[in-house]
């Protein structure tokens, strides 16, 4: 392999990882090469920091090249940009307010904030969960596209609970719902007993970074007829940060 070859497989495993994290398999077959090629790449990108490996095997931007991209605001990341819409959100709602990441195939909360109620859910900081059982990882694959989510249905879908859907086809019907709507409602699809709202954030791009989602126990959450304002509220805030990011949602344009 040529220097220069080189140098071109390498960046189209960064732009890869940049615009989702992956593990071997998933980079290799999304950059077109050999899994033996992608991995004597990466591993020559994670030796100098360009990329970084979890424990469960995905790749993402290495601190290395976060430091070049980060000249013109180190200080803005997503986690700053969304912790006061979270703080608000949780005031207006009188629930949890949440911001997942997309990693992988799975989305992580990364920050939460609580509402002062005398009886609360568990907090979900850190929690992983697969993009097909909730509503957070739906809006997320309703920024993809068809392919990648046909990608996605191919593997193997895991059931969390009894209530989490598994079925390709209703998982298609949900993916085209959450591209129309643009916000889901879930009840108890991770989590038996929960109710969550979420809406993607999207970069500019037009990429799903991760979502905010709100969620409470189902027998209080949503109260009875706040539904739509409940998701309502999620999916203006989401909006907003997501125009923070440089995202423009092309408007439908009248008759």
């Amino acid at each position: 392999m040529s220097s220069v070859q080189s140098v071109e497989r390498a960046l189209a495993l960064l732009r890869e990882i940049g615009r989702r994290p992956g593990g071997l398999v998933d980079l290799s077959a999304r950059a077109g090469l050999a899994t033996s090629t992608a991995a004597r790449l990466l591993a020559t990108l994670e030796s100098e920091d360009a990329v970084a490996r979890d424990a469960d095997g995905i790749y993402t931007i290495g601190a290395a090249i976060q430091a070049m991209a980060g000249s013109t605001d180190t200080s803005r990341t997503l986690e700053t940009i969304v912790h006061p819409h979270l703080v608000d959100l949780a005031a207006d709602l009188d629930e949890a307010m949440c911001l997942a990441m997309l990693s992988g195939y799975d989305t992580v909360t990364v920050d939460q904030v609580d509402a002062p109620k005398p009886i609360q859910a568990e907090n979900w900081t850190g929690t992983r969960v697969p993009l097909h059982a909730g509503g957070a990882g739906l809006v997320v694959m309703a920024t993809w596209t068809d392919d990648e989510v046909e990608q996605y249905l191919s593997g193997e879908l895991l059931a969390c609970n009894e209530n989490t859907v598994t079925d390709p086809d209703r998982l298609r019907s949900r993916v085209r719902q959450a591209r129309l709507c643009r916000v889901m409602w879930t009840h108890g699809e991770y989590v038996e007993g929960l109710s969550s709202a979420s809406a993607a954030i999207i970069d500019a791009a037009g990429r799903a970074v991760g979502a905010l989602y709100t969620y409470g126990p189902s027998y209080r959450f949503p109260a009875r007829g706040e539904a739509d304002r409940v998701a309502a509220l999620v999916l203006a805030r989401a909006d907003e940060i997501s125009a923070e990011l440089g995202h423009r949602r092309l408007e439908t344009a009248a008759s």
